[in-house]
């Protein structure tokens, strides 16, 4: 069984993600693909998120419709930081001699030799890293031997900032994020700017 992993604060998330899900489902072909939304994160301790709930209920309207997609909320119940190391171990512990793949941007691969027990993400999992377009993939000193898989993206110039921002300025994210996500946004008065 592969059981791909696609980790992020998913705030909020929008039609990038899920462009880059289905590309995985496609190239990577696992049974099923988590969206793991971010607890608190260590590295970004003072980073201020949407409430985990909306952030659920948000991919949930998202990626409705793909039997093989599923939101997994436990580093949202986790007191304290939410290490990968440790929902990597749960993971193993629940799908024995299953293949894990742990879905991982550029930047975040980059500063991979930082985090916390990486030697067991290391272990456990397939990294499967998305590149910058145009830009090489640099392993990065320090880092264990580990399984690389590089999964070039189509560029998409969508992020969450930008629907943030959008959100401030009063505009429509539906073409960002699709109705049934911009429709909770707006009923939850989400990103709005404060007066």
């Amino acid at each position: 069984m592969k059981l791909a992993i696609f980790g992020g604060s998913f705030d909020p998330p929008h039609l990038g993600h899920l462009a880059f899900a289905r590309f995985a489902l496609d190239a990577l072909a696992p049974q099923r693909l988590l969206w793991l939304p971010a607890g608190r994160q260590w590295q970004k301790p003072d980073q201020v998120m949407a409430a985990g709930v909306h952030r659920v209920q948000m991919l949930q309207r998202l990626i409705a419709g793909e039997p093989r997609f599923a939101v997994d909320d436990r580093e949202l119940h986790r007191r304290g930081p939410s290490f990968t190391a440790d929902t990597l171990r749960e993971f193993a512990g629940q799908h024995p001699g299953a293949e894990l793949m742990f879905l991982i941007g550029q930047d975040q691969y980059a500063r991979l030799s930082s985090w916390y027990q990486v030697e067991t993400v290391a272990a456990l999992a397939t990294l499967v890293v998305v590149p910058r377009t145009g830009a090489a993939v640099v392993t990065p000193p320090g880092l264990p031997a580990h399984r690389l898989q590089v999964l070039a993206l189509p560029e998409t110039p969508l992020s969450s900032t930008a629907v943030r921002d959008a959100v401030a300025r009063g505009e429509d994210i539906c073409p960002m994020v699709g109705a049934e996500v911009a429709s909770y946004i707006a009923s939850h008065r989400l990103y709005e700017k404060k007066p």
